[in-house]
């Protein structure tokens, strides 16, 4: 059987699996089935339509429950549920499903029946959902909303448009490339002349064109997404210390130092980390498509900017976050370590610029996440392997000697980079509160919760306390299942909180360790400043019950890897700009944000597909033990293979260090394995690319 018939029929194979399997899915999501509203929220933004939706001036009232420009959230909202004159509540809410397989998810959105909540509900007065398909959205009722739940919400599912339009575009993309060198072209005198120019165009010329074309995307970018989302609090706190140069590493200083080093340049704005990690991206990508272009002088491979369009890649780089900022730095060094490992050819100007650019990327990703080390030291030992390499010794011994004492003196010196970084731009710490704390006076000057901003403001500006949430719900998690305190000081407890009180909020939140410690939740057992020797306490435990701590880190490890990943942000969120920012001068973008904006972010966030984290999780173990099994067992050497196992390696050791020290489930801190694996899968592809080729000579 030639090439051509085997591609007909895997062809048409394809799309048969592919229509049938659509088919089947869509009549059993057609199925109506009942789940519950639950994850009912009761936040600012519902606190706000409450009271415009009763005609009070939300402005005036706040006022009321305002002291020393601190709003009194508890009692604000207390007063709202013991108002008589307060007959409409807002709400947001959440679908929750019984069945475990049928659910909102990648392949199917969910459909509620509004009309029959309501007519079931009778304290419904109206219900709207966040965004067509979605199973998150907002109500009004006429009562407060003391329950758990609402049960019996009727539920449909259909499948999302985004993969049928993305089926029809493989089947498109396949049939082109196939077409490529068809026969029908070399039949046609006409054409297979314009095929031949086509195929001789320079390097120069598309070099160019793929330049151009990451312009282009790259405007489109900017422009739905600008001025980029900031409105995290972790943002906020960074944005006003950037200005203020009260500079703080509870979130890695060099952001702020950074931040107001441009300002003086270019003046006071907020989109310049959304324009650093569009930079990042879209020239990390134009590198490799010009590196694999000048390996196979295929222009096929423009179409690798279709990656870009991925949902978990787009639209996360347009918020402001410290982890996808790192990982955006890590991307463009991975990609320029990329070609020139592909483009062979001697540019030595080239090449001085290209490895001063990775250098200082990789500088950049290390202090911009605190954990960065991790990521990327697996990085840097393939460069150290890379300069060994050049060295030509005979000795296998002295170049392994070599390899290793570099390898050893570079960790030490990244450490060093990390801990003596803060004390360049922090040059007090006086005043600040952290150890030998007056808790009675601290209370009585702020109250007992200390919103997160104000705690920013006079929290120990070195951050030594901030491990405390993952050392604090670890050590609840050993000493709750086995009811021993024994080990935990009497001294960390707040006033009127027990060991009681700590294995009850274990079991209610066992994911989040920011509310064991933390100032601003009203809930936290322990007090938020200095907790003495907590390191050798979480040690001892984990020593004692080594059982519980591997299950509270597999739980953990499940929520992180088996979710989506979170940051696909809707238009809905670009918009405003927070009040404590505008007042110190940063510019409001609002009159920007345009329909045509609006229209174009929200087609794109209904078509571009996410990525499994699981998926990515996979592709990283299987790729490292395949790639470390031909380097040991065959003795490959290959510098793509080797780069292969390298990547592999800083995903692995990113998704270890998340597992084990990360505070709560949020799939930002496991972003970087994204970028990561595109080069990865791209690296090892090739490697099999070049073996298979090689056979075939043979």
């Amino acid at each position: 059987m030639n090439n051509k018939k085997l591609f007909v029929i895997l062809f048409i194979s394809f799309i048969l699996i592919f229509s049938t399997t659509l088919i089947i899915f869509s009549i059993l999501g057609n199925k109506n089935r009942i789940g519950y509203l639950g994850e009912f929220k009761f936040d600012e933004s519902h606190i706000n339509n409450t009271l415009e939706l009763n005609g009070f001036d939300t402005s005036e009232i706040k006022k009321l429950f305002t002291i020393d420009n601190i709003l009194d959230s508890n009692a604000l909202t207390n007063y709202i549920f013991t108002n008589k004159n307060i007959t409409n509540y807002s709400y947001g809410f959440r679908l929750k499903y019984y069945d475990k397989i049928f659910r909102n998810s990648d392949i199917y959105s969910v459909y509620i029946d509004t009309n029959k909540v309501i007519k079931d509900n009778n304290f419904i007065k109206s219900i709207i959902i966040d965004i067509n398909g979605s199973p998150f959205g907002n109500l009004i009722s006429y009562k407060k909303i003391d329950l758990e739940k609402i049960d019996n919400i009727s539920y449909i599912l259909k499948i999302k448009p985004k993969l049928i339009i993305w089926f029809l575009f493989v089947i498109f993309i396949i049939f082109i490339i196939y077409n490529y060198d068809c026969s029908y072209i070399k039949n046609n005198k006409k054409l297979y002349h314009s095929y031949l120019i086509y195929k001789k165009v320079s390097e120069k010329y598309f070099v160019i064109f793929t330049i151009i074309i990451s312009a282009l995307l790259f405007l489109i970018h900017f422009y739905i997404g600008f001025p980029g989302y900031f409105h995290n609090p972790d943002n906020i706190v960074i944005l006003r210390q950037s200005i203020l140069k009260d500079y703080s590493n509870w979130h890695p200083v060099i952001i702020a130092v950074t931040l107001n080093f441009l300002y003086k340049i270019f003046g006071q704005n907020t989109f310049y980390i959304t324009l650093i990690n569009l930079l990042c991206l879209y020239s990390g990508m134009v590198f490799i498509i010009i590196a694999l272009y000048f390996k196979y002088k295929k222009t096929r491979f423009i179409l690798l900017f279709l990656v870009l369009f991925i949902a978990d890649i787009y639209f996360p780089t347009l918020t402001q976050l410290k982890d996808i900022t790192c990982s955006m730095f890590i991307w463009l060094s991975i990609s320029l370590i990329f070609f020139l490992l592909i483009e062979t050819k001697k540019n030595k100007i080239l090449n001085i610029i290209l490895c001063f650019i990775i250098f200082i990327s990789l500088f950049l990703a290390l202090l911009w996440r605190h954990n960065a080390i991790v990521t990327i030291y697996p990085i840097i030992l393939f460069l150290i392997f890379l300069f060994t390499s050049k060295l030509k010794l005979k000795s296998k011994i002295k170049n392994v000697f070599i390899f290793l004492s570099i390898s050893f003196f570079a960790s030490i010196l990244l450490v060093l980079v990390v801990k003596v970084n803060p004390y360049i731009w922090i040059k007090s710490n006086d005043g600040y509160y952290y150890k030998d704390i007056d808790y009675d006076a601290l209370y009585s000057k702020y109250g007992y919760i200390i919103d997160y901003f104000t705690w920013m403001d006079i929290n120990d500006r070195f951050a030594r306390n901030a491990p405390n949430n993952i050392f604090a719900i670890q050590i609840a998690a050993c000493a709750s299942a086995n009811d021993d305190d024994s080990m935990i000081p009497k001294e960390w407890y707040e006033k009127g909180k027990t060991f009681e009180d700590l294995k009850k909020l274990y079991k209610a939140e066992s994911l989040f360790g920011d509310t064991f410690v933390f100032s601003f939740f009203n809930q936290r057992i322990f007090k938020p400043g200095n907790l003495e020797n907590i390191s050798k306490v979480w040690l001892k435990y984990i020593l004692k019950y080594p059982k519980d701590y591997i299950i509270h880190i597999l739980r953990f490890s499940k929520t992180v890897i088996f979710k989506d990943f979170g940051w696909s942000i809707t238009s809905s969120y670009l918009n405003g700009i927070p009040q404590s920012l505008e007042e110190i001068g940063f510019k409001n973008y609002n009159t920007m944000f345009n329909d045509a904006r609006i229209y174009i972010y929200n087609l794109f966030h209904n078509l571009f597909i996410n990525i499994p984290i699981d998926f990515l999780v996979l592709i990283s173990i299987v790729l490292f033990f395949s790639s470390l099994f031909l380097i040991i067992k065959n003795k490959i050497l290959d510098k793509i293979l080797l780069y292969s196992f390298f990547l592999s390696f800083s995903s692995l050791a990113t998704i270890i260090i998340v597992v084990f020290f990360t505070p709560i489930n949020d799939g930002r801190y496991i972003f970087p394995i994204i970028p990561i694996n595109i080069v990865l899968i791209i690296c090892f592809s090739l490697f099999i690319e070049i073996i298979y080729r090689n056979k075939g000579n043979t």
